[in-house]
């Protein structure tokens, strides 16, 4: 247990890295570009997947040789899963920033209102960082 617990610890450092990468582009395409939070997590998260993918194969999560899929097709099969998973996480923060923003509207709090993509991005990353984990070290080493 204490093993697991130290091997998730690192995997959420990693993905700290990664995030920072994901929230600063997330952070530019809807500050300068106005895109959606659904388009902006969806872009944001490309580089971010892809680094911390190849980072956690090479230094956390143990790869056996003797597996029968590739890191390569590993890769492919992370890859699809972020996709459709940005994209519900992606549905969702978009649903919510949408009842949200009505609401900050109608109580003309300015702060709130012109930092409420960001504040959410910040919110759903928890619960996406648990579920990467989980998936992950069931993709690479259990595979």
């Amino acid at each position: 247990m204490k093993k697991l617990i130290l091997q998730a610890f690192k995997f959420f450092c990693i993905s700290g890295i990664g995030w920072i990468l994901d929230f600063s582009s997330f952070f530019l395409l809807t500050k300068f570009l106005n895109l959606s939070v659904f388009v902006s997590n969806i872009l944001s998260s490309i580089p971010a997947v892809t680094y911390v993918f190849f980072t956690s194969t090479k230094k956390l999560f143990i790869n056996s040789k003797n597996q029968k899929i590739s890191i390569n097709c590993k890769y492919l099969i992370y890859l699809i899963y972020q996709i459709c998973f940005v994209c519900i996480v992606s549905l969702i923060a978009e649903t919510i920033y949408k009842a949200i923003s009505d609401y900050v509207t109608s109580l003309n709090i300015s702060f709130i209102l012109e930092n409420l993509k960001v504040i959410i991005k910040i919110c759903i990353t928890p619960f996406t960082m648990i579920l990467n984990f989980i998936f992950m070290k069931f993709l690479i080493e259990k595979l």
